[in-house]
C-alpha cells in the first residue's frame, strides 16, 4: 500500500478539519530524553499535547498537575527498556492517568518506532482482539500494528496507526478492500469469515490458506476442495476433446480425465489424494486434522505454480 499516500490523507483531513499543521516529529524530539532515563514530568506532557504541533486539546486533557504530580516522580527510567517491559509500564502510567488513550499518547511520542495512539477507528478497522482489560486490549492493538509495519514499508508503529486512521476516515472501498486483504494475509485471526468470502470470493485456494492459518481445518479443507474442483473443471474446459457424454462426471472420473494430459499424469495421485481429503472434510463426523488441511493446501499451490 502506498505509505505515502494516506499520510497526505491524514495531514489533509486534520488540517480540513482544525487548521493545524501536523508536526509530531517536533514532538518526538522534544521527549526523547526520557529514553535515556529520568523520569515522565508535567513539562513532558505540555510538549506532547502542544496544540500548535496536533490538535491534541480538541480531544483529550491532561489530568491537573497537582493530581499527578508525584505520581509522576515515580516514573523514573521506566522508558528506558521498551517495549520488554511493556505491560509492567503501561499497567503503572494506566495507574497513573486512568485513561487508556492519554497512556497510548504517552508511549507514541517517546516509543514511537513501537506505540501507537490508541482510538476506535483504527481498533474497529483492524478488527483487534478485545482484551480483559484496557492494558491489554491495548498491547494487543499495537502488536497487530507492529506485524504490518513491513507490509506498509514503514519503520514506526506510529505511522501505521496514521495510515489506518486515514483509510477508516477516507472511506474508499477500494482503499477499504485493499487493507482488508492485507489484514487477512498477516493477521488472519482479525477477519471475519463473511469479509474472507468477500473478498476472495473468486480464490477459493486463498481462503482455505486464511482458514488454516486461522486453525480451522475442517473449513480450510473444504475450501481446499472447492480450489480443487474449480481447477479440475477450468483445466478440462480448455480440452473439450476430453469431454465424456458416457462418463460419471464424478470429480473422481473428471480427474481421471484430466490427467490422459501428459502435463498433469504426474499428479494424479496427488490429486485424488486431494479429492479423498476433501470428501473427508465434508464429512460433520470426520475428524480433520491440520497435517491435512496443510497437505491439501501445500499440493494445490504447487500444482497451480507449476501449471497455471
Amino acid at each position: 500500500m502506498d505509505q505515502q499516500k494516506y499520510k497526505d490523507i491524514f495531514d489533509d483531513l486534520i488540517y480540513r478539519r482544525h487548521g493545524v499543521l501536523i508536526d509530531f516529529d517536533i514532538i518526538e524530539t522534544r521527549v526523547k530524553d526520557l529514553r535515556l532515563g529520568g523520569a515522565l514530568s508535567y513539562d513532558h506532557l505540555l510538549k506532547i499535547g502542544d496544540d500548535n504541533c496536533w490538535p491534541f486539546s480538541k480531544y483529550w486533557m491532561w489530568p491537573c498537575k497537582e493530581q499527578i504530580e508525584d505520581e509522576l516522580k515515580k516514573t523514573d527510567s521506566w522508558f528506558v527498556k521498551l517495549p520488554e517491559n511493556e505491560k509492567e509500564v503501561i499497567g503503572n502510567l494506566d495507574g497513573i492517568f486512568k485513561n487508556i488513550a492519554l497512556v497510548s499518547i504517552i508511549l507514541r511520542f517517546v516509543c514511537p518506532e513501537q506505540y501507537a495512539i490508541y482510538s476506535r477507528p483504527p481498533l474497529l478497522m483492524m478488527n483487534v482482539e478485545r482484551g480483559k482489560n484496557d492494558v491489554e486490549e491495548y498491547v494487543n492493538y499495537v502488536n497487530d500494528m507492529r506485524i504490518l509495519k513491513k507490509s506498509f514499508k514503514v519503520e514506526k508503529t506510529a505511522d501505521v496507526d496514521i495510515i489506518v486512521w486515514a483509510i477508516s476516515h477516507e472511506k474508499d472501498q477500494e482503499s477499504i478492500s485493499e487493507f482488508k486483504k492485507l489484514l487477512a494475509s498477516h493477521l488472519p485471526g482479525n477477519i471475519k469469515p463473511e469479509e474472507i468470502i468477500y473478498l476472495f470470493k473468486n480464490d477459493p485456494i486463498k481462503i482455505a490458506g486464511i482458514y488454516l492459518d486461522k486453525g480451522d481445518y475442517k473449513t480450510a479443507g473444504m475450501w481446499a476442495g472447492k480450489a480443487l474442483e474449480k481447477f479440475v473443471v477450468l483445466e478440462l474446459n480448455k480440452n473439450p476433446y476430453l469431454f465424456d457424454p458416457f462418463g460419471e462426471n464424478t470429480l473422481k472420473d473428471k480427474i481421471n480425465r484430466l490427467c490422459r494430459l501428459a502435463q498433469y499424469q504426474e499428479y494424479i495421485s496427488d490429486l485424488h489424494l486431494i479429492r479423498r481429503l476433501r470428501n473427508k472434510a465434508m464429512h460433520e463426523d470426520e475428524v480433520f486434522e491440520k497435517k491435512y488441511a496443510k497437505n491439501m493446501v501445500n499440493k494445490l499451490m504447487q500444482i497451480f505454480h507449476e501449471n497455471i
